[in-house]
């Protein structure tokens, strides 16, 4: 009944100071493998009478484990763990045996195990005398070993392995491969970032590989980058820290600087742990490790702004591109045989072609012309007047192929007021120039290798400037009367047969004069040309047109070269009842053509008149002319006259056409005999000009680039053949290439420069500093976790075990010491270790401890120990 109680009652809970740390103080604890008596073996018990039950102080420690209630075969199992895990000596084993046997032996022990089974009870007692018999062995340590231990107390824990890495170690080799790499490519990024390289066809649709991919690969690198610089810098950091803490003459390290290392890997702790920051950020090696912390956050945002591929323009570059040309400028023939119709030679031998320009004459003149007219009247409406200066009013317009917009220019302009002064009647003269389809062509041709927007999922564009003649048309109009248009009306002569219009449009008739014969003298031989003392031969018209009804003459052998045109006036215009125009085409050199290509449509310019633009063909084609009239473009400009019934007043037909054109007519004052152009209308000059606009642009296309035609006799060349032409241009291509795309962008090379400048340090003081030995890092939570709990407790940090450090304790310096006589490392306060020095010194000042042993004496670890100690790398003791 007696044991029945007895096992039934359990000692008190003790406070948790006796179940962790009995007697712990500042300067002495328990050695961490010594056993604590349980209350299952009291003191006083015959087995362990003199035993290290007792403290060295003589008071007796109770058990922890009872204290919290485990049970006699949990204790026994615990011991057994221990004695498994813990290094004896070999007199230490055999003592052990020895003293288990006579535990066995002992009556009250086999008292105790008679109420466990027998076989259980031998093996688990055996363990537990052997353990106690480890604790009598080993040596308790007099008042002098103490002092000669400094601050590690009574704990014993030898070292199993060195505190530096071997060279060839995985550590070691692994972190001087992440440094390598971590700078060689932060060093080819900031390269790839500060030359920003085109990548051409190399990136697109069409290229190497699709721009997603490239984009890809760069942010993959540029992780693998940042990632291996946070690893090398963390690793720096423990190796800067842990030999600064073992350095004999640095200043030690902080709990602060201990938390650098979380500023990098986990920035949120600036935030969440700013009180860090303040104790370690005002030191170089702080700062060092802050600015680093922002720019590894950064260093993805940076690769991703100024090394992934985006599409941007690059430079304006002079080159030479080429097109293909296959005829002179407005050959009749060749438009026509081009025209593209279903009805073949074989159905249509004589007007196939003819027929099917017809039909591209009335689509491409009436669309642009629309849109010149409509253009006018939103203007008009909003009362938004242009000016009377023709260099600013609105210039000639079209598209070309349905997707790309065309504005010409207005050049060799003529002050328009004087010249009518002069002849005292209306004078308007328009001169517009369109640029030359051929570049359109040009810039498709794969000799040029230019990237189409297509080729970048339709984001690409591209620029040309190309130095080339333009297609031009000039208009001349002139007010006249009936008299004054009586030499040139057949039905005027005296003596003229009776006007029927089929006998006119089939054949003239035979009394009308032919060239060389000049015919009769006008009042407007000198403006047109005409007469003696011009070059041209004046045109024969069959009648007088009605109101608002025009009639063409496009008749005469070469060098004839123009389009007539004559017009009746509408009745409340103000100036002349008659208008007579002349309209030659030709090419000029005032000019440039200038292309923007894009997915979502083209721009196609002619750019005039500018004294700084390099590439206007005048510039590099000295021997042009400012406007070279080519006769051949008559041919052209009649069929195209013809199909837009321009000459449907010949019968009276009152076309639309002819009765806009012959309301643009007024602006001329009788009284002062001044003309002036309408800020709210076009003037009939324009209106013919930008008509014929699409003319020039046919004309163009797949003719030569330059003013006159350069391949010999025939119009054409040989065999339906075509020839590449070269001509200077200048491109800016919109490609695939590094680099930001906005000027404020380039705050980002500070990341860039300071990754490759910090990851070059770093491996320079890894490979050529500490030569790839490393030492333990003391700031990995695991390495510090083991040294702090076999390390004594510290007055520094009171208060700290709940909450934590906080205030002056993050700054509290600390330094990793060496029990040299059990090779034992500890973590103790740099003030406390100094005072241990000083009484060390005061009381054994003929003991050194750097001194005794020799060295040559001095085991492996303390030599390690001792040569950290000294240390003299300049990182290492750098505060």
């Amino acid at each position: 009944m007696e044991s029945t109680q007895e096992s039934t009652l359990q000692p008190p809970l003790p406070q948790p100071d006796s179940v962790f740390s009995p007697g712990r103080t500042a300067t002495r604890s328990r050695r961490p493998y010594q056993r604590i008596p349980s209350s299952e073996n009291p003191p006083d018990s015959p087995q362990q009478t003199s035993v290290s039950a007792q403290t060295p102080n003589n008071e007796t420690e109770e058990s922890s484990a009872y204290g919290l209630g485990l049970s006699h075969l949990g204790q026994a199992f615990r011991d057994f763990i221990d004695d498994a895990f813990t290094p004896r000596s070999t007199s230490q084993a055999s003592i052990s045996s020895h003293a288990s046997e006579q535990t066995l032996d002992s009556p009250d022990h086999q008292d105790d195990g008679s109420h466990r089974n027998t076989t259980e009870s031998q093996p688990l007692c055996s363990h537990r005398a052997s353990s106690t018999t480890l604790v009598q062995n080993t040596p308790m340590l007099s008042s002098r070993e103490d002092l000669d231990r400094g601050n590690s107390g009574d704990i014993r824990c030898p070292s199993r392995k060195n505190v530096v890495q071997r060279r060839v170690s995985w550590l070691s080799i692994v972190v001087l491969f992440l440094a390598f790499y971590s700078t060689a490519f932060s060093g080819i990024y900031l390269v790839v970032a500060c030359a920003k390289p085109r990548f051409g066809k190399r990136i697109g649709i069409q290229g190497g590989i699709t721009p997603s991919t490239a984009s890809l690969l760069s942010a993959l690198f540029a992780k693998t980058i940042e990632l291996s610089f946070v690893t090398v810098f963390v690793a720096f950091l423990g190796q800067v820290l842990s030999r600064r803490a073992l350095a004999k003459k640095s200043p030690g390290i902080s709990i602060a600087d201990m938390s650098m290392r979380s500023w990098i890997m986990q920035p949120g702790t600036l935030l969440t742990h700013w009180q860090t920051v303040r104790y370690s950020a005002t030191n170089v090696l702080g700062m060092v490790a802050l600015t680093t912390a922002w720019m590894a956050m950064l260093y993805t945002t940076a690769a991703e702004t100024l090394v992934s591929p985006k599409l941007r323009f690059g430079p304006i570059e002079g080159t030479r591109l080429y097109g293909q040309v296959a005829s002179k400028f407005a050959n009749p023939y060749y438009l026509a045989n081009k025209c593209l119709t279903p009805i073949t030679a074989e159905m249509d031998s004589l007007y196939a072609g003819s027929t099917c320009m017809d039909l591209s004459h009335v689509g491409q003149a009436y669309h642009n012309y629309e849109q010149y007219i409509a253009r006018w009247g939103r203007a008009s409406r909003s009362d938004n007047s242009t000016s009377r200066s023709l260099s600013h009013r609105i210039p000639p317009m079209g598209t070309w192929y349905d997707n790309t917009t065309v504005t010409g220019s207005w050049i060799d302009l003529q002050n328009m007021t004087e010249l009518s002064k002069k002849h005292g009647r209306m004078v308007n003269i328009v001169t517009a120039a369109m640029p030359h389809a051929g570049v359109f062509a040009a810039s498709r041709d794969p000799r040029n290798s230019l990237g189409q927007p297509s080729d970048f999922g339709g984001l690409g564009e591209f620029y040309i400037s190309a130095s080339v003649s333009s297609p031009a048309v000039q208009v001349i109009c002139a007010g006249m009367t009936e008299d004054e248009l009586n030499p040139l009306i057949y039905t005027k002569w005296p003596n003229s047969r009776k006007f029927n219009a089929s006998d006119w449009l089939g054949s003239q008739p035979k009394d009308i004069p032919t060239s060389p014969d000049r015919l009769n003298k006008t009042v407007v031989d000198e403006l047109f040309g005409f007469g003696k003392k011009g070059d041209q031969r004046a045109p024969i018209f069959p009648k007088l047109p009605v109101k608002y009804n025009t009639i063409i003459n496009a008749t005469g052998n070469y060098p004839l070269h123009s389009l007539y045109l004559l017009g009746a006036s509408a009745p409340s215009a103000t100036g002349a009842p008659y208008v007579l125009c002349a309209l030659r085409g030709g090419m000029a050199s005032q000019c440039s053509t200038r292309y923007h290509a894009a997915a979502s449509g083209g721009q196609l310019d002619a750019h005039c008149e500018d004294p700084q633009d390099k590439l206007a063909y005048r510039q590099t084609a000295p021997d042009s002319v400012p406007f070279k009239i080519d006769p051949d473009w008559k041919n052209v400009a009649s069929a195209w006259a013809l199909s837009l019934s321009l000459g449907a007043g010949i019968i009276d037909a009152n076309a639309s056409n002819s009765r806009l054109l012959m309301q643009l007519t007024g602006g001329f004052n009788n009284n002062t005999k001044e003309y002036t152009l309408n800020p709210k209308l076009p003037s009939l000059a324009e209106a013919l000009a930008v008509m014929a606009g699409s003319t020039l642009l046919m004309s163009a296309e797949g003719a030569t680039f330059a003013q006159t035609w350069p391949h010999g006799e025939s119009p054409i060349i040989e065999g339906g053949k075509t020839v590449y032409e070269g001509f200077p241009a200048t491109i800016r291509v919109s490609e695939y290439a590094s680099g930001g795309t906005q000027a404020w962008q380039g705050i980002f090379y500070v990341v860039l420069v300071h990754v490759f400048l910090t990851s070059l340090i770093c491996l320079g003081y890894m490979y050529f500093d500490i030569r790839g030995a490393q030492v333990t890092d003391f700031t990995e939570p695991q390495n510090i976790f083991a040294l702090a709990l076999n390390s004594p407790s510290s007055i520094r940090l009171h208060g700290a075990c709940g909450a934590g450090p906080e205030g002056r304790q993050l700054g509290e310096r600390w330094r990793i010491g060496m029990d040299e006589r059990d090779e034992h490392y500890y973590i103790t306060s740099k003030a406390d270790l100094e005072e241990s020095m000083r009484n060390r010194a005061g009381d054994h000042s003929d003991d050194n401890v750097e001194e005794s042993p020799q060295k040559s004496s001095l085991s492996p670890a303390v030599s390690e120990y001792r040569k950290l100690q000294k240390s003299r790398h300049s990182l290492s003791v750098l505060s």
